[in-house]
């Protein structure tokens, strides 16, 4: 990513106006200090690849490599000429994200003989294509001298088969061995032994044979003819092999059908880049499997199923792509809960919160096994569950999903209530576990006042949201299934938490929701962007809407790039913390559908318009993971958080998330009918062209513009009829 300033921030102006803790937090990406380069990013299916710009794989930058199952196959993978690394003149990655065209020059170079060769005269085009568990490396070198050349290209090809906690700084006492390279002049073969008794292996063929294969490195002696391109392949092939005593996990990969892009042109040809970016990065996170597209978390760090991620990805773009919520729901159902194990925290019921493949997880090094250390996955798989039932209509679906559904809401009253007060809370099981594990998983995310940590077990306010909308989506759902009765105990759980909720969490003096409470049931005072989430669930009382709007949209919790995950006012407040005053383009986006459900349409368009906004100022138009929380500033771009990950598929749904809330849709796929609740759309987005839908099994064509006062109207084409309920 970039940070473009000055000139950018004009243009970005017109654009828009219209006319650690070592101990504790285990997990977290440790080693940080060498990854302000930029880099290129590739992702297909299970495999991954970070390079820098000339494709290289930098053994000094401690994300670089060709990833799979959680490994890194590839240490380096450098391209030299006569014993020099190539100048990047420039690169572009495909829209799917899985290959990149490279175009490289060479550095001034002086030979044995006495020659010299001045900047530029030979042209390299690397073109890199990742499938899964294989990257395709094509060279094109093309000479602009005047006479033929005989020139020395090596590629220096290493691999330390380190897991990806070892990479993000995780130390191990101990771990498997390096095997002897296997070497040809057509072929290496790097491998390891792991302490699973797997042993892994990268293949690297090249064509054709080199004239040099050693430890330095794989050499070819390539004569160059004028104007002649000379062409060299290189593959890598990754692969996994054990002992009979050893299974191994089933394979993921399936030959799923590719997501089709839907069609959605607005006036506004800037914001329509920010979409298009969107749907490719859901493109390229996504994994094909057995049960169906699934949506990883991000890149590099998070490529693995994560149940938070999944969810409330599927749920952000479930209008314009319902299989992802269809593949989510099946592959979480899967491996849902069926037994009590402390070490990975699963319950009966319970929705998986990690999953990963590497060699410290065959170990139990690390619990993610999958890992079950989540209070909120639970009830948002309900919760996308009855979404996705009212816009596809698809009782099949509900009836083979609805005992799952059921052992979740069992899950959160027999589990999830550890103490019988009517709301979840989390304590971690084991010292391996999770210290919080809320959407904000920090070690020190939950604080009192004066900064001191809170005591387990904790009950989140946004996670009570959740609970409330989970057993209000239980209630619709067994009312479509005809259980009259399972829908009244459903409704009645629902409604009795409200009333317990707003009593013990409402801030009367802040006119806004503790943050939590802690095990003896002290509220945490820290204002926070977790009440905002509230609104999203409809947990609280209309009449308390506005103040809580009021108070996010204050500067200490308002950067202007989105709202801060937590007040600037607070003791424990550092905008360049992970989860205490940073800013995250999907927690904002789930506020901003929290004003839109109220009826804040102003607010929730100008949340639209500053992500909108802060994609202009990264390459690609890409929304990051999150941002460091500092005020916005004129004349000046925001300030990137430095181990962000991008692309990030709930980041990448933030802005589809605020589109569906501001024109209020709301679907009844069982009438064939969507209603448009108070549409409205923000200044800088003067129409919406066409926006393909789907409702049941039919597409549905928007198109909405905005009028001189604001008042938006909308049109539709297709199989469904359009209510439009306007605003007041």
């Amino acid at each position: 990513m970039t940070d473009r300033t000055d000139d950018v921030t004009a243009l970005v102006d017109d654009i828009i106006t219209p006319s650690v803790n070592e101990q504790a937090d285990q997990y977290a990406v440790q080693q940080v200090a060498k990854m302000a380069m930029r880099t290129v990013a590739l992702k297909r299916d299970n495999t991954f690849l970070v390079a820098d710009v000339r494709g290289d794989l930098l053994a000094a930058q401690q994300e670089m490599g060709l990833y799979w199952h959680d490994t890194r196959y590839l240490r380096t993978l450098d391209l030299l000429l006569e014993g020099e690394p190539l100048i990047s003149l420039a690169h572009s990655i495909d829209d799917d994200g899985d290959a990149c065209q490279i175009d490289l020059c060479n550095p001034f170079l002086q030979f044995p003989d006495g020659l010299t060769l001045g900047q530029g005269a030979i042209h390299i085009r690397r073109w890199l294509e990742l499938h899964d568990q294989r990257l395709v490396e094509h060279l094109s070198l093309t000479s602009y001298h005047q006479h033929d050349l005989t020139v020395r290209l090596g590629v220096q090809a290493n691999a330390d088969f380190r897991d990806i906690f070892e990479v993000r700084g995780m130390h191990r006492s101990q771990r498997g061995k390096m095997l002897p390279t296997q070497m040809q002049r057509d072929a290496l073969t790097l491998r390891y032994r792991g302490l699973d008794d797997i042993t892994r292996s990268s293949h690297v063929a090249f064509s054709p044979p080199a004239d040099e294969v050693g430890q330095a490195g794989i050499y070819w002696n390539v004569i160059l003819t004028p104007q002649q391109a000379t062409q060299i392949r290189i593959t890598v092939d990754l692969q996994e092999t054990t002992t009979d005593d050893v299974t191994l996990p089933p394979p993921e990969l399936h030959e799923e059908p590719a997501l089709v892009v839907p069609e959605i042109t607005t006036s506004n040809v800037f914001f329509n880049r920010l979409l298009a970016r969107s749907l490719a990065d859901l493109t390229m996170m996504s994994a094909r499997t057995p049960e169906g597209i699934f949506p990883y978390a991000g890149l590099p760090w998070y490529v693995c199923p994560f149940g938070r991620d999944a969810l409330l990805t599927s749920l952000e773009f479930l209008p314009w792509q319902p299989q992802v919520a269809r593949g989510t729901l099946l592959t979480l159902a899967k491996y849902q809960g069926t037994k009590v194990d402390e070490f990975t925290e699963e319950e009966p019921g319970k929705i998986l919160h990690e999953f990963r493949r590497g060699e410290m997880a065959h170990c139990r090094e690390v619990p993610f096994i999958p890992y079950y250390g989540t209070i909120d996955a639970t009830p948002l798989f309900i919760i996308l569950l009855e979404a996705y039932i009212r816009w596809t209509n698809d009782l099949a679906f509900l009836r083979e999903l609805w005992p799952h559904a059921k052992a979740a809401a069992e899950w959160m009253l027999q589990y999830g209530d550890r103490d019988g007060d009517g709301f979840l809370e989390y304590v971690r099981n084991v010292d391996s576990g999770l210290i919080n594990q809320g959407w904000k998983d920090s070690w020190d995310a939950v604080s009192y006042a004066n900064g001191e940590l809170a005591e387990a077990p904790i009950a989140l306010c946004e996670v009570q949201g959740y609970a409330y909308a989970a057993y209000q989506g239980m209630r619709v759902l067994a009312e479509r299934l005809g259980h009259k009765k399972e829908a009244v105990r459903w409704h009645e759980h629902a409604e009795e938490l409200r009333a317990r909720f707003w009593k013990a969490f409402w801030w009367e003096s802040e006119q806004i929701l503790y943050l939590a409470l802690d095990g003896n049931k002290r509220p945490c005072q820290v204002v926070s962007s977790n009440a905002g989430q509230c609104l999203w669930t409809g947990i609280v009382p209309t009449e308390a809407a506005g103040g809580i709007v009021a108070r996010l949209m204050r500067d200490d919790m308002y950067s202007e790039w989105g709202i801060r995950t937590l007040s600037s006012h607070a003791a424990r407040y550092n905008p360049m913390s992970y989860h205490n005053g940073s800013v995250w383009p999907h927690d904002t986006a789930l506020i901003g559908a929290g004003f839109a459900r109220y009826g804040f349409h102003r607010e929730a368009g100008k949340l639209l318009e500053d992500l909108f906004t802060l994609s202009l100022h990264y390459e690609r138009a890409r929304l990051p993971e999150l941002l460091c929380g500092f005020a916005r500033r004129q004349g000046y771009g925001p300030t990137p958080y430095p181990v962000a990950c991008s692309p990030q598929a709930w980041a990448a749904g933030a802005p589809f998330m605020l589109l569906s809330a501001l024109l209020g849709l709301q679907p009844h796929a069982d009438q064939g009918q969507l209603t448009a609740f108070h549409p409205s759309l923000p200044p800088f987005l003067q129409e919406i062209e066409t926006m393909t839908l789907m409702l049941g099994d039919h597409p549905i064509e928007l198109a909405a513009a905005r009028g001189k006062r604001g008042n938006v109207t909308l049109t539709h084409q297709g199989n469904a009829d359009l209510h439009v309920v306007a605003g007041a």
